[in-house]
């Protein structure tokens, strides 16, 4: 396992965070999510019909913070940038993300994608100037 060197080490320990993705007016779009960290980068996935897939290819600017399950931030926020993935990168990021949270990411993520007959999107984030 990769041991967190960057300002993402101290979003390993968390089971959730806050991702918050821009609009077209510019306005924050906030949702809480899973991650999973490796090194210096961290890795989350969306559903494939979502709208912040959309909202992430037009401004892959992102602010990340730690949070509750009901997405109550509780940490300071970092920005960061996200780059969706495909092929090996994205079946590598779908793995460590099943690794640190396999009963959500592992079972019930791709269970329910398969029956929304819908296709898990993941993406890289990684701190500005990484």
């Amino acid at each position: 396992m990769s041991t967190p060197t960057t300002g993402l080490a101290h979003f390993a320990g968390e089971r959730h965070i806050r991702l918050s993705t821009y609009a077209r007016d510019g306005a924050p779009v906030a949702g809480t999510t899973q991650i999973a960290v490796e090194g210096d980068h961290a890795y989350v996935r969306t559903s494939g019909r979502d709208e912040q897939n959309e909202r992430l290819e037009r401004y892959p600017e992102v602010e990340i913070t730690p949070a509750t399950l009901g997405g109550t931030p509780t940490g300071a926020p970092l920005k960061a940038h996200a780059r969706r993935l495909h092929g090996a990168e994205a079946r590598h990021a779908a793995r460590r993300l099943a690794r640190r949270h396999p009963l959500m990411q592992g079972l019930a993520a791709p269970l329910g994608c398969a029956l929304k007959l819908d296709r898990p999107v993941l993406y890289e984030l990684r701190l500005p100037g990484d």
